[in-house]
């Protein structure tokens, strides 16, 4: 399809009311959002067709505000749920996002400096009837109160169709100083999000403006609409639009640069620290240099952008996986994890695991013989991991950033069935909660293939289990793997040492439970990691240098994106 334009006629003399229905707007070309080239997500029977997800959309323009609707055909429509409205997290319910960027210098999602002046609004089927202004750059919200904005959506069950219709104040969409007039064009995008599952937190489908542009979806091109003063001064011809200012350069940095970070990760492995050196010392200077450039790309990654891709990854939306991650760190997160493919299918010496650290999060666990993952997440894991995953761990399973339900569906779903342990129940794609089987923290699981699997923990008083749980591994004639979970407490293992420990930071009982398992050595979870909640920080590599130094002389590791440490038995 080709990059969209819109014109956006005048309102003129004729007065709008902000209600749902569009009986007083007058006759205006339709922007159209029912190609099924515009469609993400719809594998696993995620779409049926055109009436559970299209849209026409409308705009007008005066001199105070920006007038938009759109008619939505939807089979099942997910309101907001009364008083659920967050300014922290995506709200779960059908909605329309707007993207404006009036200097047209968009080019990417993540830390782009384009996105600087760019405003994006969420308009839904909620009570207060407000527009919420999303910045995903910086990762904040607002819900606007200055210039008269107004929002109403209607949902006609009879007909199928979801009607919105908002009013929003210039002065929040251009940049400060900037007047609406005659001819000014801005870059646009029109996202719908579709929920068809009254339980899932992920949208299943999406409908973009620009979705049908490529192959896959490029998340840095947007369409662009003009401002004509007089529908009759265009004679029937659609005026000229200016091309898109050049910018730099690529905004996230070139693939030789991400290559480049690789090298020199490479040429400085990770070192063991024993507490004869500091943490930042252990394997030299250089690789102290590429773990703070590491760390500052995990940092200054959005928020709302990392989550937003995890979503993308869990509902199978291939083609705006495909544009997310053809730059920037997304894009080193791939070449890595296909690193760690190639390198999972070395053999793994007698008595030993080796333990690769997941570029997005989580541990491929690799055996002589089989293998397993332990909060695996990212994209295309069953692709790349499938011959080393015997079975699956998931410690705090509700967090859609520390698995991959992909992967999840095709162990469930395949005709011989592989092992998901879990000791809640979550949404899955074509998986019912009901169905999926539970372990009980503080039960041996039994033997997959060379690996003995116990959970960690207790019950609460009440029948009720913790956010998280810990598990134990135990390599047959090899290591033993302990897991350590947020809630995991020093009474929720045993005495008996162990050979490696996989720590959670966030973990209260640190020095005891490392006192009591004895451990070989220690590896550090959720390193290198982005932000995911809006209340919890993330851990940075100050943060893990000071654990290190903490725990002298405790024997730790910290392994960064696609790296592994061989651990055998003692």
């Amino acid at each position: 399809m080709l990059l969209p334009q819109a014109i956006v006629l005048p309102r003129g003399d004729k007065e709008i009311a902000i209600d749902g229905t569009l009986t007083d707007w007058p006759e205006l070309l339709a922007l159209r959002l029912d190609d099924p080239r515009q469609l993400s997500g719809t594998a696993l029977k995620a779409w049926n067709g055109p009436r559970d997800a299209s849209a026409f959309a409308f705009l007008m323009w005066d001199d105070a505000h920006l007038f938009f609707a759109a008619a939505v055909r939807d089979e099942w429509h997910r309101a907001l749920d009364p008083g659920s409205l967050q300014l922290s997290e995506i709200p779960l319910a059908d909605s329309i996002v707007l993207t404006f960027d009036p200097d047209r210098d968009t080019r990417s999602t993540g830390p782009d400096d384009g996105r600087r002046e760019d405003r994006e609004f969420w308009l839904a089927d909620e009570t207060g009837r407000e527009i919420v202004q999303w910045d995903r750059l910086r990762g904040t919200a607002r819900v606007l109160s200055e210039g008269d904005p107004r929002a109403v959506v209607l949902y006609d069950k009879e007909a199928g169709i979801t009607t919105y219709e908002a009013r929003i104040p210039w002065p929040e969409i251009l940049p400060v100083g900037r007047q609406p007039r005659s001819g000014m064009v801005i870059d646009l995008e029109i996202v719908i999000n579709d929920f068809d599952e009254p339980t899932d937190p992920i949208p299943q489908t999406r409908i973009g403006w620009t979705f049908g542009c490529g192959p896959v979806v490029d998340p840095g091109l947007l369409g662009s609409m003009m401002l004509v003063a007089d529908a009759a001064a265009l004679q029937g011809h659609v005026p000229e639009f200016p091309p898109k200012p050049p910018t730099a350069g690529p905004p996230l940095g070139t693939a030789e640069q991400w290559h480049d970070l690789t090298a020199r990760l490479l040429r400085s492995p990770p070192a063991l620290h024993d507490g004869t050196i500091a943490p930042e010392q252990a394997g030299g200077l250089d690789r102290l240099r590429v773990l703070e450039e590491i760390d500052r790309e995990c940092a200054r990654f959005p928020r709302v952008d990392f989550v937003e891709f995890v979503y993308r990854i869990q509902r199978e939306m291939k083609r705006e996986v495909a544009g997310i991650r053809a730059r920037g760190l997304p894009y080193w997160w791939d070449t890595r994890l296909r690193d760690v493919s190639k390198a999972g299918e070395d053999k793994v010496p007698a008595g030993t695991a080796r333990i690769f650290r997941l570029p997005m999060g989580g541990w491929l666990i690799a055996t002589p013989t089989s293998g397993c993952v332990v909060d695996a997440a990212g994209a295309d894991l069953p692709h790349w991991l499938w011959g080393r995953c015997a079975f699956s761990l998931t410690t705090q399973p509700l967090d859609a950033t520390k698995r991959s339900d992909p992967l999840l569906v095709r162990m469930l779903a395949t005709e011989t069935k592989r092992p998901v342990l879990t000791h809640i129940a979550f949404q899955l794609p074509i998986i019912r909660m009901a169905d999926m089987p539970l372990v009980e923290p503080g039960k041996a699981i039994g033997t997959i293939d060379d690996m003995a699997v116990r959970a960690l923990g207790t019950k609460m008083a009440d029948g009720s289990v913790p956010g998280s749980c810990g598990y134990r591994i135990d390599v047959v004639d090899g290591p033993r793997i302990l897991v350590v979970a947020p809630s995991t407490t020093p009474a929720h293992i045993d005495e008996e040492p162990v050979d490696v420990l996989i720590l959670s930071p966030r973990n209260p009982h640190v020095p005891e439970i490392i006192a009591k398992a004895t451990p070989g050595v220690v590896l550090f979870d959720e390193a290198f990691l982005c932000q995911s909640l809006p209340d919890v920080p993330r851990v940075n590599l100050e943060t893990f240098h000071t654990i290190q130094k903490a725990l002298q002389p405790q024997p730790s590791v910290l392994l960064a994106p696609g790296e592994s440490w061989d651990v055998a038995r003692h």
